[in-house]
């Protein structure tokens, strides 16, 4: 679970993980998803430096059970995964990599990655876009076919022998996500359907959406 944001677009105080989102902090909202799923699931939190004792704090007053260990964010969220990636456990087959600011994530986008990933190695879930793309050059700006692009999202999930391999690696700005980091090392990457829901909140306005979505439920 990676969390390492500290709330500057979100222009809040808090870390946009820490906000809270129907009575508790967007973070748990993510994690209670993957213990729906898998109640016996291990986890590694990801965090940013100095947010130890708030994070602490937070489990200690929603009085949350979770078999975790948390480590250290780095520079940039490649380094973050990287750290993580030393802590997960020899035994794991499958490793899942989620944002901890996407709280709603369903059953279903979980389950067809964690298959996706057994069966093939890897598994990133995406959507189709909906808005039109140009792409802005020193030429100008050109449109980008909208049926070649799809959004990314999390949880990507990967055989964790590829995954650890992958990132035994120097650091590249092409490196956005995980898969890029795979793709780099030689692997194919493989996509299943995500849910239009699972948005990554950002800004103000992704967490209104999110209590949106949350009400619907």
């Amino acid at each position: 679970m990676v969390a390492g944001g500290t709330g500057t677009r979100m222009q809040s105080a808090l870390p946009k993980q820490f906000i809270p989102l129907e009575g508790k902090p967007v973070i748990l909202h993510s994690f209670d998803a993957f213990k729906a799923f898998d109640p016996d699931m291990e986890f590694v939190l990801v965090l940013f430096k100095g947010l130890e004792n708030a994070w602490r704090e937070i489990l200690e007053t929603h009085n949350y059970q979770l078999n975790h260990t948390v480590v250290e964010g780095g520079e940039e969220r490649f380094h973050s995964v990287k750290n993580g990636l030393k802590a997960v456990s020899d035994s794991a087959d499958v490793i899942a990599i989620h944002d901890a600011v996407r709280p709603l994530v369903s059953q279903d986008t979980i389950a067809r990655c964690f298959e996706g990933a057994l069966e093939k190695g890897s598994a990133i879930p995406s959507i189709p876009v909906l808005d039109t793309i140009r792409r802005t050059t020193s030429r100008g700006n050109f449109t980008i076919p909208r049926h070649e692009l799809e959004a990314v999202q999390t949880p990507q999930c990967f055989k964790a022998e590829l995954i650890k391999q992958a990132y035994n690696t120097a650091y590249r700005e092409s490196f956005t996500d995980d898969a890029s980091v795979l793709e780099a090392s030689g692997s194919e990457i493989h996509r299943v359907s995500g849910n239009r829901t699972n948005i990554k909140i950002t800004t103000q306005e992704d967490l209104l959406i999110a209590k949106a979505f949350l009400s619907l439920r």
